[in-house]
């Protein structure tokens, strides 16, 4: 249950975030939401290179939206902030999302900048259905 609040509240938290594509999120469209905690959390420099290196990953014609932006602190019991930057990423289909996560861009972004400057990266993936 907890998951499934974490995941709304940082869906709406990213909607004020950066984006760097506007299209409506269609029926059975996959979402993607990656939260990072940094090795130093709060090191504004580190936040930043991944929020570039992010931005530049919407080159991946898969992605059909993508938010990324800085956690929002918050004295909400119910509210995790204690991540350091957040990605919202919206795909067509399940098959979109798996050549994205192959793809070259992906790999080197999380092999350079993700993996060495995070300590904790979580992942959760779900459908985006209207009925």
């Amino acid at each position: 249950m907890r998951i499934y609040i974490s995941i709304i509240i940082l869906c709406v938290t990213l909607s004020a975030c950066t984006s760097t594509a506007t299209t409506n999120v269609q029926e059975n469209t996959v979402v993607h939401v990656v939260l990072i905690w940094l090795k130093e959390s709060g090191n504004q420099e580190h936040i930043q290179q991944v929020i570039e290196v992010s931005r530049q990953l919407k080159e991946i014609s898969d992605i059909q939206e993508m938010r990324v932006g800085k956690s929002i602190p918050s004295d909400r019991k119910i509210v995790d902030d204690s991540f350091d930057v957040g990605l919202y990423m919206v795909f067509d289909n399940l098959e979109d999302l798996e050549g994205y996560l192959v793809h070259p861009e992906h790999k080197k972004a999380v092999t350079d900048v993700l993996k060495p400057l995070s300590i904790k990266i979580q992942v959760y993936d779900f459908t985006s259905n209207t009925e």
